[in-house]
């Protein structure tokens, strides 16, 4: 049921400004050892502050995922941890240069490919298992809710379903896939952040992400997405589905599991990582098992 760990072969580096702030912001991804797990270091801060990337550091934040420990934070993480989790990187220490992740082109893509060339190498320890053995759901607003079952098969299989309803300007969709490697480089990682024009003229007006256009992300007007084009026709359901992989990702062991979500964001999100948490961290065995072959 178990494997390896994993770390990366090499040091590889990405860099870029990020949505709300503007600040250039550049990752330097390091090998680790094993049962070190995922560790962000805000090197631009003089005390050098570690921040475990696990749910007990989850702060709830709107339209994005926060971590905070020890006196510093990093925010914007979902697409980082997307990466990480999907290729099966267990280990490694992030060096930031200030708080927010790079938006790049809004998509894990950028971050993927770059840990991809560096390579992945195995370690001699085995990745802890969460393996959910009853359902579990947490809800928000009606028809908003995320579900984890058992898994007929090993690994984590995600269905998310997209519905802002039927005056939306974004339509609806489902995306579904079991999470390898593979399918998350060439389905999922591509897959971009998008918002309303609405919305991103609120943003603007309250003198957040001035510096973003819409060839940094997707922005829907009545037509469609605003000089861009969509890479999938259902590529909003997929970065939902990214995001969600992200945030889980804070368990911090693999998880063997179904997983459906409606409408979610990154607050049930959080909160369904921190149940999973505790499950593993308590091994309760009417719930989950903790396998550690």
């Amino acid at each position: 049921m178990s494997r390896m760990q994993n770390t990366i072969q090499s040091p590889c580096r990405i860099s870029g400004r990020g949505y709300w702030s503007g600040q250039v912001n550049t990752l330097t991804f390091l090998p680790a050892a094993a049962d070190t797990g995922i560790r962000f270091v805000r090197v631009d801060l003089s005390s050098r502050p570690v921040i475990p990337a696990v749910a007990e550091s989850r702060q709830g934040m709107p339209l994005r995922t926060r971590l905070a420990a020890n006196g510093a934070e990093v925010d914007m993480v979902e697409h980082v941890m997307a990466a990480l989790f999907a290729l099966q990187i267990d280990n490694v220490e992030i060096h930031c240069t200030c708080a927010e992740m790079p938006g790049l082109d809004g998509s894990s893509q950028p971050v993927a490919l770059a840990l991809e060339a560096a390579g992945i190498r195995p370690l001699d320890s085995r990745r802890e298992v969460l393996q959910v053995s009853e359902p579990l759901c947490v809800e928000g607003k009606p028809g908003q809710f995320l579900r984890v079952e058992p898994a007929d098969a090993p690994g984590l299989t995600v269905e998310y379903h997209l519905d802002y309803g039927p005056d939306s300007i974004i339509g609806q969709s489902v995306y579904r896939t079991q999470v390898t490697p593979t399918i998350f480089l060439n389905e999922l990682a591509p897959a971009r952040t998008f918002i309303t024009r609405q919305e991103a003229d609120s943003l603007q007006a309250q003198g957040l992400a001035r510096h973003v256009t819409e060839r940094d992300l997707l922005v829907f007007a009545a037509h469609g997405p605003e000089n861009n084009t969509l890479r999938y026709p259902d590529e909003c359901a997929r970065h939902k589905a990214l995001d969600l992989i992200g945030d889980l990702a804070l368990c911090g062991v693999d998880l063997h599991a179904r997983v459906t979500a409606r409408c979610t964001g990154h607050q049930l999100n959080g909160l369904m990582a921190d149940k999973l948490r505790s499950l593993w961290r308590d091994s309760a065995p009417r719930t989950a098992g903790r396998v550690a072959a």
